[in-house]
């Protein structure tokens, strides 16, 4: 396995799922969101990376929970907590700088196993060519792994996997896509949770926590 380090960005819960309050309460959306943390972090020890670094505010809610949990190669990166893309650029930073490539996993892909983030790697070639996962649904990036070598910034965002495969393409820069099943569903919107309820009956009702008779 090359040296990769998985970066998992950490909003704070209180501010996530907004597009859901049609449906869910405050606290609700709060639960929803660390439930798919969890199941994201629990991937994430059960694959062959061996550094996995959540970066979030050092004021974030979740922060403590997370160091108190025994998650095993889990480390908080504080971060400014206010933009996706800085927050993701200066974790990045300490990451490259130990010249480690790193996969970028939202925490909302709950349907993720250990078996996708390795594929992801795997098509890296060692870590040295990028690799971008869409979003099956709105056009996002769901994944992508950056090698250590590169002054990639990233575009997360609206569109963000148009703008990576043409940022990589302008600067000829070597990339693959791959689409692993856990990946492609990141859960933003009432149509999401739908597809979510179809594939894991109870989803909703559990508020996205896994099933007990699936904990791993």
């Amino acid at each position: 396995m090359p040296p990769v380090t998985i970066l998992i960005p950490v909003k704070e819960p209180h501010h996530s799922k907004t597009r859901l309050s049609g449906l869910l309460s405050c606290s609700q959306r709060s639960e929803l969101t660390v439930n798919m943390l969890i199941r994201v972090i629990q991937a994430a020890v059960c694959s062959a990376v061996d550094d996995i670094v959540l970066a979030g505010s050092q004021f974030n809610s979740l922060k403590q929970l997370i160091e108190g949990r025994e998650f095993g190669p889990v480390r908080w990166v504080d971060v400014l907590g206010q933009d996706l893309n800085d927050d993701v650029e200066m974790a990045s930073a300490i990451i490259k700088n130990s010249g480690r490539a790193y996969i970028y996993i939202p925490g909302d892909v709950p349907f993720i196993t250990s078996n996708d983030i390795e594929d992801v790697i795997k098509s890296s070639e060692d870590g040295e060519i990028f690799v971008f996962v869409p979003s099956e649904s709105d056009g996002g990036t769901n994944a992508m792994l950056i090698p250590p070598s590169s002054d990639f910034i990233p575009l997360l965002g609206v569109d963000s996997f148009r703008r990576h495969c043409e940022y990589a393409e302008g600067n000829t820069l070597d990339y693959k896509i791959v689409r692993p099943f856990g990946f492609t569903l990141d859960l933003d919107t009432e149509k999401d949770l739908v597809r979510c309820e179809e594939i894991e009956p109870g989803f909703t009702d559990r508020l996205g926590a896994v099933p007990k008779d699936r904990l791993e």
